[in-house]
């Protein structure tokens, strides 16, 4: 694919037009296997953007549950508000890897009442399409025009979850991005759907 050439890859939109960023956000301590199949994941983004059929990707910590990591952060609540609301917008779902919970008040500290707990996935892909004319943010920041995992909802009640793995695989094919596959790569991929949930 010669450079400057856009390629289609599955977003909200898919509008080879727009220049396409990738967030992956991922949770700042997971178990040693967690961490070599965060590692293949941002191994593929690295050869989708070779490829061309990203412009950018870019590695997100979660910030800590309740709070922002510092002043111009936003909060792990107000960041997972953002994805429902592109959810809503069209008929989606993050559950079940993202979920909200309530946690009763602490008997140490009398007086403080109920907080909510958001428990994300270890893995999440939020793409943002740099189109002008979309932005609609009071911020000016991109808008989201995709959240992975997620779920589709069908009138029929079978409701559909869409992984990381299935949206890079189809990144990969939509582009023809060049996968130098090993043994070791492909069983680290049956791990990375167990990526979608966990705590």
């Amino acid at each position: 694919m010669s450079a400057g050439e856009r390629t289609a890859v599955p977003t909200a939109t898919a509008d080879p037009e727009c220049s396409l960023r990738v967030d992956c956000y991922v949770r700042p301590t997971v178990s040693t296997a967690a961490d070599s199949a965060i590692g293949r994941v941002v191994d593929r983004l690295e050869r989708l953007q070779e490829d061309g059929a990203i412009d950018e990707y870019r590695i997100v910590r979660w910030p800590p549950d309740g709070y922002a990591a510092d002043g111009d952060r936003s909060t792990r609540s107000e960041i997972v508000a953002e994805f429902e609301r592109w959810a809503e917008r069209r008929g989606r779902s993050l559950e079940p890897a993202f979920r909200r919970q309530e946690l009763p008040s602490s008997p140490l500290c009398p007086g403080t009442g109920s907080r909510e707990r958001v428990r994300v996935p270890i893995v999440t892909l939020t793409l943002y399409e740099d189109d002008e004319s979309e932005k609609s943010d009071d911020d000016g920041s991109a808008t989201v025009r995709g959240v992975v995992p997620h779920t589709d909802r069908t009138a029929s009640g079978t409701d559909r979850t869409y992984t990381v793995e299935e949206w890079l695989s189809a990144a990969e094919r939509s582009s023809g991005a060049s996968l130098e596959t090993s043994t070791k790569e492909t069983a680290g991929r049956d791990q990375v759907t167990l990526l979608e949930g966990g705590r």
